[in-house]
């Protein structure tokens, strides 16, 4: 997950420590909590406090964000950081992982899942809808762990059987659908992955299936479009669509429930 990260001057870094140490201190924040948000000595504190410094209006402004944060139960963290670029860079920027770093790869599994999500929204899916978070998880061509698989966070967001919404799409999040996508890329030629409730009337559907065992492996080797599983203490069966990519599993699934009516 990217995290927003603020970069100023090192000669601004004493100044902003000094109106934060003193903006917590009008907060009633004592000496030794400010110290250990700032990551600095308590006798430093006592020196910002009384430090005679002015402070410039900008510097001044991003204390008082930064204070609202802390006050919000945020948590902030002070740390150096070395750029390795002629440029001068200042103001806010984002931190991501290197997975999550936008490519012409990523933005594509993005921009799949978005145009996924964008043929389920407002759909009625009754009856395909498992117990747990219903998501579609896409991968890289040439993935190698969970980090080069996206998915929608949290799963997709269901109101009265109809998908409404997705709180983001993040790579290396979803563990068991990223888990078995990789696995299932060793034998198959697919990139995504979508569970939905176990399907009772499989024949009706008109598509390729097999079965998973217990542990999520499969019993053949042979071309599908959906794996069934059948369950197990304290797992409910369920069925897994697989494809090319999300928007291809998607209509898979619209196909499905049509099949289903």
């Amino acid at each position: 997950m990217t995290e927003e990260a603020i970069l100023i001057k090192d000669d601004n870094s004493i100044l902003l420590k000094i109106a934060i140490a003193k903006n917590l201190y009008k907060e009633n924040f004592g000496q030794s909590k400010i110290s250990t948000i700032l990551n600095i000595s308590q006798p430093r504190v006592s020196n910002y406090l009384n430090s005679k410094e002015k402070i410039p209006k900008n510097i001044d402004l991003l204390s008082e964000k930064i204070l609202e944060k802390i006050k919000n139960k945020q948590q902030v963290k002070f740390h150096n950081c070395i750029i390795f670029s002629d440029n001068l860079f200042e103001g806010k920027y984002y931190i991501a992982c290197q997975n999550e770093i936008i490519n012409t790869e990523n933005n594509d599994i993005i921009n799949n899942l978005t145009e996924a999500f964008l043929l389920l929204k407002g759909k009625n899916i009754k009856g395909l809808i498992p117990e747990v978070k219903m998501n579609i998880a896409m991968s890289k061509n040439n993935a190698n762990s969970p980090d080069d698989v996206a998915s929608y966070l949290n799963g997709l967001i269901i109101a009265d059987d109809i998908v409404i919404s997705y709180n983001g799409i993040h790579f290396g999040k979803s563990k068991h659908l990223s888990s078995l996508l990789l696995y299932l890329k060793k034998f198959f030629d697919v990139n995504a992955i979508m569970n939905i409730a176990f399907i009772n009337d499989i024949l009706k559907t008109g598509f390729h299936y097999s079965y998973l065992t217990k542990d999520f492996k499969l019993n053949d080797k042979k071309n599908v479009d959906i794996l069934l599983h059948k369950g197990d203490f304290g797992l409910e069966p369920c069925a897994y669509i697989i494809g090319k990519n999300a928007v291809d599993v998607v209509n898979k699934m619209i196909n499905i429930k049509e099949k289903l009516k």
